[in-house]
């Protein structure tokens, strides 16, 4: 197990591949690594419209300080070794991952639960608000 936590922890307007995030999971101590992609859906605004793209804004000089809140807790309550966040700023069409997240640590059942409440976290403290694009409509959710 690792005596310290490893993070990466990104935002802009270009997105990361998946063997950009496997180079920085790999390790020989961890059993379990788990990657996550949050795709922009095409749901169904207000009026009807369609979802065709969400445009992300930040608060940039707090996101990194929350993200490293939020891995630091993971680290200390379910013992993971390395965490990875990437989050794009701007327009994300649909179909377009818009976050990425990667995780390792000692088992699976960690590193699972740690993806679950890092989603639950980020989406409800780390400053980062997204503004539905329709076909002729926008709203802010």
């Amino acid at each position: 197990m690792a005596n310290a936590l490893e993070t990466h922890i990104t935002f802009g307007s270009i997105p990361v591949t998946l063997s950009q995030i496997e180079t920085f999971l790999k390790s020989t101590t961890s059993g379990a690594q788990v990657i996550f992609q949050g795709v922009v859906r095409g749901d169904t605004m207000k009026e009807g419209d369609v979802v065709k793209a969400i445009e992300y804004e930040g608060i940039e000089g707090m996101i990194i300080s929350e993200v490293e809140k939020i891995a630091q807790q993971l680290f200390e309550e379910l013992k993971i070794e390395k965490f990875y966040f990437h989050h794009l700023l701007g327009l994300v069409p649909v179909g377009e991952p818009s976050i990425f997240i990667g995780i390792a640590g000692g088992h699976r059942k960690e590193v699972f639960q740690a993806l679950d409440l890092a989603m639950d976290n980020i989406k409800r403290t780390v400053p980062i608000f997204k503004k539905e694009i329709g076909h002729t409509n926008s709203q802010w959710k």
